[in-house]
């Protein structure tokens, strides 16, 4: 790149370098040239050079005739320019080496200046870059295509230059020049409507008539149309004879912003920037009722009077006003004529005719247009301000995608400080009390500043009440939204205005979220709400995003502000959506977990009665969890239906374990035994997952009782799967406590009757069991001959456990390599499982297997990990593993210091579970670290 190269497209093709004019050699290498300048600094492949330059007449050799025509560039024009890249060829050039930048340029320095005299100087610098027909002589259909745009710009870039010339009065001196232009094109009625303005007001009415009789007919004769809405609209103002010069002064119709308006000082710039900015300004400001967007377009206009002096118009489009039709596109343009003191004879009764008159009067005039609650973008875009020293500010609930806008804002509720201030504006600072106290009332207004007004005029006008009395009047749900509403108007009102103008299928997919229990819906959920499709649910959701009923946060969710949500739950429920809803949860969570165990825990009638979203792997059931976990929680909370509380719960409480939410997973498993109660086998299964689940955060003892509780109400006719499955946990418990024959005679059975059941899944957990018996009696041998048995039954439910134990059985029968080859394995299965309890013995074993291997660094990162992950679960048992093993890897590199608090942990939690093996192992570490030895 540099910065003496020019080209030269707005004409013939010409160059120079610095003083020197540079020989651009034949057609077709200025063509390649012209190809590569219109697109400088950008990549075009040697394939799509040819396709541009040589479109006419494609050569025999295809794309290897680019490089030698590349080469002859490169030969004359400076080093550096034309580079060639492995995607293909650039020609870089340095900002203004092309005159069409530099005319760009010009153009937006016209369009940014608030001098006429200075944006008509800007503009006619700009056309004075033309030398004739741009990129005249070059052949090939992409540079036609490219001429005939440069030649249309530079005629709109004119026609401007125009205009600016007759809001100056310049009319005798643009005759000439407008003459030869229409006869250039008689039929481009844009610059015959200018001569006729310039005949007519240079006082030659006749000519400006004969101009637009000789138009008309040659769009007659040649089109077989009638000059278009503009074209006629003057020329009925030269038939009446109308000043066009004497403008009357526009009123500023601005209505009362109010006195409180606090928070929005960020937004606030937003909008005024957006309306200062270049060129014709169209702002959208949109949000949910009540959130301010009236107040802050009106609050922005009255910054804006030195932008636009012309005045600033202001209308109510009524889009949601109770007891209005929104005002028309008709309607409001013969109101905003009328304000521009267009006499109502003159305003046209067609829409077409009525916006080109319009756009007409605001024709070099500085206006800023107000429109505010506008229903929608079609009510909109006829009133747009065609000029571009107007702007126009448009505020509406709905999102108006359809609207061409400049600048567009999302308007939000008040952050919660702001809301306390808005409070404290509204009341006083001596009535709004303590910050917690309004912290509170705000909050329970759902930061909405409609919301915050209702409240705050109730407060003030009410000398008795304390802002400690009106937070308790608001703290009852199903009261809030009258005590923020009156009788002429409020939040209420308000929100039933938005939904009345929903259509029906929207309606009812509102209502029916009102039953959504958890904080925000995807579309499965949704789809089942309403007995829908999936995509016909999103679109749905999407629509009443746009309608600012519900917000996206993120895409794929959906939410209601807290305030929305309670109006929803007002409207006439359906109660078969709240057991569609109930039926997703289940089945969803069911399918979530098969796809993170590869097997399914808990079995359910199929086929599912709701859609499904597809679980292709344990990622995707790990997510679904991850994000619909909590949801899934909120709705066994609310649910009354107790079969799906304890089917839901029972599937989601082994999928929080396995992302160590042992909190969650508790609260779900308690739910779930609440709804479970009456039925014996229910309870029985509840319990056993509470027993199980429970063993390695409260302790063996605690599971056992909890394992034999189940086992007492277990009914005698229950299936052989379930009679192994608990029987396996008890084994487990007792081993956990004492490794002795008995918890080994137990386990034993549990084997049989597993294998009775023809259950190798249940088969496969127990031999895990044993593995893990056997190598706390320290046989490791045994030990691992089960954990073997176990493999190859291929439960991948237990696999990473079970390599867990081989690991470990491995490290003690001192096979280190064999060890942490397992240990890998039970690594990765566990990081693609997000197997995180699992994992916290993985990295436990796996920083031992590194120690042995004195590979110390590893060593004691896998360990610290292994700590992090057990911490986090809650669990002692783990804890104290990691610890242990974190601490003997620390002692064997021989960092005392750090090893010995990590062996007192051990220690003091091994006590804790009554571990006479960690005990002894803690204790010996102790001794070891201390400072006396």
């Amino acid at each position: 790149m540099t910065d003496d190269l020019r080209l030269d497209l707005l004409g013939p093709l010409r160059g120079r370098s610095g003083d020197r004019r540079l020989d651009l050699g034949p057609t077709r290498q200025q063509t390649l040239l012209a190809v590569l300048a219109l697109r400088s600094n950008q990549v075009i492949s040697a394939d799509e050079l040819l396709d541009l330059v040589w479109s006419d007449a494609p050569p025999s050799t295809g794309a290897k005739i680019v490089p030698p025509y590349i080469y002859r560039l490169r030969k004359l024009l400076p080093d550096g320019v034309l580079v060639h890249t492995r995607d293909g060829y650039s020609l870089r050039l340095a900002p203004g080496a092309l005159d069409l930048d530099r005319f760009e340029d010009l153009v937006s320095a016209a369009h940014a200046c608030r001098s006429k005299d200075d944006a008509a100087a800007n503009l006619s610098e700009a056309l004075g870059l033309f030398s004739g027909e741009p990129l005249s002589g070059l052949a090939g259909h992409y540079l036609s295509v490219q001429r005939h745009r440069l030649t249309e710009r530079r005629l709109k870039v004119l026609a401007e230059r125009i205009e600016l010339d007759l809001e100056r009065g310049r009319y005798g001196d643009l005759v000439p020049e407008l003459v030869a232009l229409v006869e250039e094109d008689r039929l481009r009625e844009q610059f015959a409507g200018q001569l006729m303005l310039a005949y007519w007001r240079s006082g030659r009415i006749s000519q400006a008539l004969e101009t637009y009789t000789r138009t008309r007919h040659e769009l007659i004769e040649q089109l077989g149309v009638e000059p278009g809405p503009e074209l006629r609209s003057i020329h009925e103002r030269i038939l009446q004879n109308d000043e066009p010069v004497a403008r009357p002064a526009v009123r500023d119709e601005l209505p009362y912003d109010g006195a409180a308006f606090v928070g929005r000082d960020g937004v606030l710039k937003q909008v005024v920037d957006a309306l200062r900015a270049a060129g014709p300004a169209v702002v959208a400001i949109d949000g949910m009722a009540g959130v301010g967007k009236t107040a802050l377009a009106v609050r922005a206009a009255r910054q804006l009077a030195d932008v636009y002096p012309d005045g600033r118009l202001f209308i109510d489009l009524h889009g949601y006003t109770p007891g209005h039709e929104p005002v028309s596109a008709l309607q409001a343009l013969d109101r905003l004529l009328r304000t521009l003191s267009v006499p109502a004879d003159r305003i046209p009764a067609d829409l077409e005719e009525r916006a080109a008159l319009w756009r007409s009067e605001l024709a070099g005039r500085q206006i800023l247009v107000v429109l505010d609650n506008a229903p929608d973008s079609a009510a909109v875009r006829p009133l747009l301000a065609g000029g571009p020293r107007c702007g126009v500010l448009v505020t509406s609930r709905r999102q108006l995608t359809g609207l061409d806008a400049t600048a567009r804002l999302a308007l939000d509720v008040l952050r919660p400080e702001d809301a306390r201030d808005l409070l404290a504006e509204i009341v006083g600072a001596d009535r709004a009390g303590s910050a917690n106290a309004a912290a509170e009332v705000v909050n329970q207004c759902g930061y909405l500043p409609l919301a915050i007004r209702v409240a705050g005029a109730r407060l003030r006008h009410r000398p008795s009440w304390t802002i400690e009395h009106l937070a308790k009047r608001l703290d009852a749900e199903d009261r809030r939204l009258a005590e923020l509403s009156t009788d002429s108007g409020g939040v209420s009102p308000a929100f039933a205005l938005s939904y009345e103008h929903l259509p029906p299928d929207q309606q009812r997919l509102f209502r029916l979220l009102g039953a959504m229990t958890g904080q925000d819906i995807e579309m499965y959920a949704a789809a089942a709400l309403a007995d829908v499709d999936e995509v016909e649910a999103e679109d749905l959701l999407e629509q009443l995003v746009d309608a600012n009923l519900l917000l996206q946060l993120r895409p794929g969710r959906f939410q209601f502000h807290d305030l929305l949500r309670q109006y929803a739950r007002m409207l006439a429920p359906e109660p078969d959506a709240v057991r569609r809803l109930l039926d997703y949860y289940l089945y969803a969570t069911a399918e979530a977990s098969a796809a993170i165990f590869s097997s399914r825990l808990h079995p359910l009638p199929e086929p599912a009665p709701v859609r499904l979203p597809e679980f292709a792997s344990a990622a995707d059931g790990l997510e679904w969890i991850d994000t619909e976990g909590a949801n899934v929680l909120a709705t066994l909370r609310a649910a009354e239906s107790s079969e799906h509380v304890w089917r839901t719960g029972l599937a989601v409480a082994s999928c929080f374990f396995q992302r160590g939410r042992v909190y969650e997973m508790d609260e779900a498993l308690q739910l779930a035994l609440r709804a479970a109660a009456g039925d014996a086998e229910a309870e029985s299964r509840v319990l056993l997952s509470i027993g199980s689940l429970g063993r390695y955060r409260l302790g063996a003892e605690a599971s056992l009782r909890t394992l034999q509780e189940a086992r007492d109400r277990l009914p005698a006719d229950a299936d052989l799967a379930l009679r192994a499955r608990l029987l396996a946990s008890i084994g487990y418990s007792l081993a956990k406590l004492t490794p002795d024959d008995e918890a080994l005679a137990v386990l034993r059975e549990a084997l049989e009757v597993a294998r009775r059941a023809g259950d190798r899944s249940i088969a496969s957990r127990v031999l895990a069991y044993l593995g893990a018996t056997y190598g706390d009696r320290r046989e490791f041998d045994e030990a691992l001959a089960a954990y073997q048995d176990s493999l190859e039954l291929g439960d991948s439910a237990v696999q990473g456990e079970v390599l867990n134990g081989i690991g470990e059985c491995l490290l003690e029968l001192d096979r280190v390599d064999e060890a942490v080859a397992a240990l890998r394995t039970a690594r990765d299965l566990g990081v693609e499982r997000g197997a995180d309890y699992s994992l916290i013995y993985t990295y436990a074993f796996l920083g031992t297997a590194y120690a042995r291997q004195r590979l110390w660094s590893e060593a004691i990162d896998v360990g610290r990990t292994s700590l992090e992950l057990a911490l986090e679960s809650d669990s002692k048992q783990s804890q104290r593993n990691a610890y242990l093993r974190l601490a003997e890897t620390l002692l064997a590199k021989g960092d005392l210091a750090q090893a010995h608090p990590h062996f007192a942990r051990a220690l003091e939690l091994a006590l804790e579970e009554g571990h006479e093996a960690t005990v002894e192992r803690a204790a010996v570490g102790l001794d070891r670290t201390s400072p006396a030895a």
